[in-house]
């Protein structure tokens, strides 16, 4: 049943990161800039995704799925911040000259008014959010499983995270299908 599972995720990641790696061949000077940007994005969510399937045998109090989690939250920590250092990267594009954002503002004005400022802030906070989980996983280790207040917080952490990550993600994704960079 695990070799099932790691092979979906595996076929799933192919799947995303191979479709970042085909903007490469977009007609566009941005098209670096695009592929880091979307390659970040989508290894961001699938840490994200990957720990909150993790969380649950903690709120049980399994202490084998204690021991790897750490580490995790340090890698999710990793690739949001890695998607929002290039997301401010890209950001100069879309704000410029005859970008997305002139284009969305001039034929969808309430779209940007409303999603894109939105995004433009919620995605910073699965960053911050993971940070405090990584502080409360190193700070007070195991006893997180075994105080049923302290593993309450740290899985509302990293679902609030994984949540805002994914509203940033579609947002981008929304933006994407409208006006590429």
């Amino acid at each position: 049943m695990q070799r099932v599972v790691w092979l979906q995720i595996g076929f799933i990641l192919s799947v995303l990161v191979g479709g970042e790696g085909l903007l490469l061949f977009f007609p566009s000077p941005y098209q670096i800039k695009a592929a880091v940007h979307g390659l970040s994005s989508v290894l961001a969510i699938a840490t994200s995704t990957y720990l909150v399937h993790r969380i649950y045998p903690v709120l049980r109090g399994a202490k084998a799925a204690w021991s790897a989690l750490p580490n995790w939250l340090i890698a999710a920590v990793a690739t949001n911040l890695a998607a929002a250092i290039s997301g401010n990267w890209i950001y100069m594009r879309y704000r410029g000259e005859g970008g997305p954002r002139a284009w969305i503002l001039a034929n969808a004005p309430g779209f940007h008014n409303v999603l894109m400022e939105f995004k433009e802030f919620i995605s910073l906070f699965p960053c911050f959010l993971l940070t405090v989980a990584v502080f409360c996983a190193y700070y007070y280790g195991e006893q997180v499983m075994r105080r049923r207040e302290l593993s309450q917080f740290f899985v509302a952490l990293i679902l609030a995270a994984w949540i805002f990550a994914l509203i940033g993600w579609m947002s981008g994704l929304t933006l994407a299908k409208l006006r590429f960079v």
